[in-house]
């Protein structure tokens, strides 16, 4: 298995950390896009053991941190917090279209070494949600697999938006070591100027390829219900809608990852076989 580490960078200056990983370099491989959701990163929880498994399957995978995710040195923590304070969908949109340019203009290390008229994308949280969006105006994604999968980007009730406003930032989390993270009230106002970009349950009323929505039965930050709506606005004959039992939004799996719980391999064996029927075909 090759790894290869690199970033992508705006005109701004800003930079998307990336990791891409093949199986080997004697024939060309399906792109798998592994992509974070809120508060994630590539080197989060599972995403590692997600794209090697992937790897070892055949496939080559690609992850990548938002630009203002606030990783910095350490691959492992979000440590610059005042960066991403200033994070928003505004900004994961326009890396999304970084991205997406950088693998369909080959722009990407072994970019030889890739088959990207037909790639996959599997993402976490709001990155799956992300990977519905974007299939909808990018042809060339033929496969999408969300893991807890949100069915709105408005995640926040009128008295919390109106506090947000009127305090200018919000709490939305700890560090791994107990700082509170910030967002500045900009998020929310991106969300409202986005709001027809966002909207993912009409972009999965129009997509027809086929899509995998895997969400755990004990999910309290997202609630299986939201996979099981956006399943239900689906075609039907090509969406998959599973529950896995026992499993909450981050798959029973610890920060940092040590082995995989059985949750999370039910997780990882559903998205291969899924990729592997609908991407090699």
């Amino acid at each position: 298995m090759l790894e290869e580490n690199f970033n992508l960078r705006h005109f701004d200056g800003l930079q998307l950390q990336c990791t891409l990983r093949l199986p080997d370099t004697k024939r060309k491989h399906r792109l798998v896009v592994v992509a974070p959701g809120f508060l994630g990163f590539k080197d989060w929880r599972f995403f590692p053991h997600l794209c090697q498994q992937l790897c070892l399957s055949g496939f080559a995978t690609l992850c990548f941190t938002h630009a203002l995710a606030g990783i910095r040195e350490n691959p492992y923590e979000l440590t610059d917090l005042e960066t991403l304070s200033g994070n928003s969908t505004t900004q994961e949109l326009k890396d999304w279209e970084l991205l997406l340019d950088a693998i369909l203009c080959q722009r990407l290390p072994f970019s030889h070494h890739l088959r990207v008229n037909a790639f996959g994308v599997v993402g976490h949280s709001r990155g799956g949600s992300y990977g519905i969006l974007m299939a909808r105006s990018t042809q060339q994604i033929r496969s999408v697999v969300s893991l807890g999968g949100i069915a709105t980007f408005q995640r926040y009730d009128r008295e919390t938006q109106k506090k947000w406003r009127e305090q200018g930032q919000l709490e939305v989390g700890k560090t791994f070591s107990g700082k509170p993270i910030e967002m500045n009230v900009k998020a929310l106002e991106a969300l409202d100027r986005n709001y027809d970009r966002l909207d993912v349950v009409r972009a999965i009323r129009e997509l027809t390829i086929p899509v995998l929505l895997l969400h755990g039965r004990e999910d309290k930050r997202v609630g299986w219900k939201e996979s099981q709506k956006l399943w239900e606005r689906s075609l039907r004959d090509l969406s998959q809608f599973h529950i896995i039992e026992a499993a909450g939004h981050t798959f029973r799996t610890p920060h940092p990852f040590t082995y995989p719980s059985q949750p999370l391999t039910e997780a990882v064996n559903r998205t291969i076989h899924w990729f592997e029927k609908t991407l090699r075909a």
